[in-house]
């Protein structure tokens, strides 16, 4: 018993501290966890009458990177002053990092508290005593960090050798030279050739995904269990599909370093934060044609580029949507260099806007340029069309290519799926047979498997029925497909072309549009960034503000402002229609159009009751005292002056000209029954006014 043990010491308690670094020690190495509680046993034969054990941090480190609220109890009681002796096997168990270590040791010298291990007693008030617990600390950290070391340096070493030494993905199995190898059910290798085939011919992950599920398409998944990994079947989720994409392995490749961990310092203490991926160039180990792959190494380089550009709040063109806008993504502000948006009106809101409202989301600043889609869209189809015209027909024979092998993919699926299920009817059959009908638990069993395998290949024959499998497409629809080759304005017009095949075909040959806008003349001009390196310039001629495609013409807006003068609403329509003039939309002209369109242009008519300075044929008659006919005449011989604003319009007469000498002459004639002599028109006419 060491004399440095007192009685002030006893009167307080002794606490045991129990701590392995790992659940796996916690599992598989109980000798030494018996070994530290065995310390309670210790503490009461140096005569502690109160022994308090702290087994909170069991399965926790001791490096100072994770919270230890066993060791947290510790201190805070040796703060109050309640502890007379801290035991523990040893001072690794204590702390396995100098920072906690001289913090308790420092405690506990403030203290008056002893700390006792399996090889000796030590009073950190002493100076000795203080250097040898420094000593164990340092120790203890240093230890930790040589085997840390050497397991670090072999286990890179083995990498580096391309050896697998942990679970490989599925549709991989491991060999015996930690080596990896594909999986030999060909069920799991055709459904997973099958993903990137799907992705190959649709683009985007999501779509994959919703082809998958729509179709009931199901997909391996890798679970744990009895025989360690088992291949269960079920509908893919969007990250296993990503898993499929993403990862390296089905190229081929062996890849080490894709992610790695970063410490952050949180509440005085070291956090690890696992996962950041990290650039292809900055990868550990990247050892190509390790293994068989999936996929090519080209191919996986296209799909992380086609993920990354369907990822547009990262600065690619995004995946094509179902919106209208085909140049959705594609778009790039010309004064500031940020992407366009796009948003929707009119009828039914399929009316493209593309707009730039970065500077004035982020700094709220004014929006830089903004035009109308349809014109656009147009115009950059158009270049793409005739830009890739030339391959029409190959793009046709690829097509019809693609056609016969979609139609094969599913049927094919199903086949597989059919055969392995009957397989496991059969297997579940042999199994039933062989058990002891008198054993009625296991045989219940057996007979419930087999019913269900029995019900899986039943649902799969129906489902195989229903498939129509693929038939060689017959000269009509090939000589069509070359056809459609030949005219690809054509084939981009058909109504079996969706939005989204068009949106893949802009960025399949254009990488980006560069825009900006024109003022005089109106402009939209875009500088179109081709696949291969070429840049070329498009000019689009674009409507002045306060002007779009449903306006009427100005011509229209002059001649019902003329109009108005002398004619009513329901007559202005009439001659509207007469002369093949049609409203904005496209509708022929009504009274109550006329109206809305008077008062949208500001026309004004003329008030009832007010004397007009405009007459018609009908108010000139009535006023010389004549027919309509006759004034008609007088107008044609020239003696009435008189305008017309259009033909099929109402005649135009000044009331002033009524008072012409050679009209009221004309008019007293005819009124009297005489012959209308005819005017010389050589001849001038005196002014009305004897001043002028």
């Amino acid at each position: 018993m060491s004399e440095k043990i007192t009685p002030a010491h006893r009167e307080r308690a002794a606490y045991v501290y129990v701590r392995q670094s790992t659940m796996h020690q916690v599992r598989e190495h109980q000798e030494s966890q018996r070994r530290q509680y065995d310390l309670v046993q210790k503490a009461r034969q140096l005569k502690f009458q109160d022994v308090v054990l702290i087994d909170d941090d069991l399965g926790r480190s001791g490096t100072g990177s994770q919270d230890r609220p066993g060791f947290g109890r510790l201190l805070s009681a040796v703060c109050e002053g309640r502890v007379g002796a801290v035991f523990a096997l040893e001072a690794s168990r204590l702390a396995r990092n100098n920072r906690d270590w001289h913090h308790l040791v420092d405690l506990c010298a403030l203290t008056n508290t002893l700390v006792i291990d399996h090889d000796g007693t030590y009073d950190p008030r002493l100076l000795n005593d203080r250097l040898l617990l420094g000593l164990k600390g340092s120790m203890a950290e240093f230890e930790l960090g040589l085997l840390r070391q050497r397991a670090h340096e072999a286990l890179r070493e083995m990498i580096a050798r391309g050896e697998v030494l942990w679970e490989v993905a599925v549709g991989y199995v491991r060999t015996e030279n930690n080596g990896m190898e594909m999986t030999a059910d060909r069920q799991v290798q055709e459904a997973i050739r099958g993903v990137f085939a799907k992705f190959r011919e649709l683009g985007s992950a999501r779509q994959v995904l919703l082809w998958y599920r729509q179709e009931g398409m199901l997909l391996p998944h890798v679970e744990k269990g009895g025989s360690g990994q088992d291949i269960v079947w079920q509908l893919p989720i969007y990250h296993q599909i990503l898993k499929f994409l993403q990862n390296p392995a089905y190229a081929g490749a062996f890849v080490h370093g894709r992610t790695t961990t970063r410490l952050v310092m949180s509440e005085g203490r070291a956090r690890k934060s696992h996962g950041h991926r990290v650039p292809q160039e900055e990868w550990d180990v990247l050892i190509h044609d390790h293994h068989p792959g999936y996929i090519t190494w080209e191919e996986y380089v296209r799909n992380q580029e086609q993920l990354e550009a369907n990822a547009g709040n990262r600065g690619g063109s995004g995946a094509p949507k179902s919106g209208p806008a085909l140049l959705a993504g594609l778009l790039r502000c010309g004064r500031c260099g940020r992407n366009l948006h796009v948003g929707y009106s009119g009828n039914g809101g399929r009316v493209p806007r593309y707009y730039c409202r970065g500077a004035h989301l982020n700094h709220g600043a004014g929006r830089c340029i903004s035009f109308g889609g349809l014109r656009a869209d147009e115009a950059v189809a158009r270049a793409v069309l005739e830009a890739v015209g030339p391959a029409g027909v190959e793009a046709a024979l690829d097509a019809w290519q693609q056609a016969c092998e979609d139609r094969d993919e599913k049927h094919k699926a199903l086949e597989l799926a059919l055969e392995k299920t009957t397989y496991e009817v059969v297997r579940a059959r042999r199994q039933y047979d062989a058990v002891d009908p008198e054993n009625r638990l296991v045989a219940a069993e057996l007979e419930s498997r087999w019913n269900a395998a029995l019900e899986k290949q039943r649902e799969l024959k129906q489902r195989l029925e229903g498939d129509v499998p693929a038939r060689a497409i017959d000269a009509g629809l090939r000589s069509r497909l070359l056809g459609l080759g030949a005219d690809l304005t054509a084939a981009w017009n058909h109504p079996a072309a969706s939005v989204e095949l068009k949106k893949r075909v802009l960025r399949t040959v254009l990488t980006e549009i560069v825009v900006d806008i024109q003022e005089e003349p109106p402009e939209i001009v875009m500088w179109l960034h081709w696949a291969g390196g070429v840049h070329t310039r498009l000019r689009v001629a674009k409507n002045r503000t306060g002007v779009h495609r449903r306006c009427a013409s100005q011509e229209v807006v002059d001649l019902v402002r003329e109009l108005a003068k002398v004619c009513p609403d329901a007559d202005i329509a009439g001659i509207l229609n007469r002369q093949g003039h049609r409203t904005g939309t496209g509708n022929p002209w009504t009274a109550s159009r006329v109206r809305a369109f008077r008062v949208a242009h500001g026309v004004p008519v003329m008030p009832a009751g007010t004397t007009r300075a405009w007459l018609t044929l009908a108010d000139a008659a009535s006023a010389l005292g004549i027919s309509t006919p006759s004034v008609r005449k007088l107008i044609e011989r020239g003696t009435l002056p008189a305008k017309q604003v259009v033909a099929c319009a109402p005649w135009v007469i000044d009331r002033k000209h009524l008072t012409l000498s050679a009209v009221q002459e004309a008019a007293q004639a005819i009124r009297a029954g005489r012959r209308v002599p005819r005017s010389d028109p050589r001849q001038r006419e005196l002014p009305l006014n004897p001043s002028t």
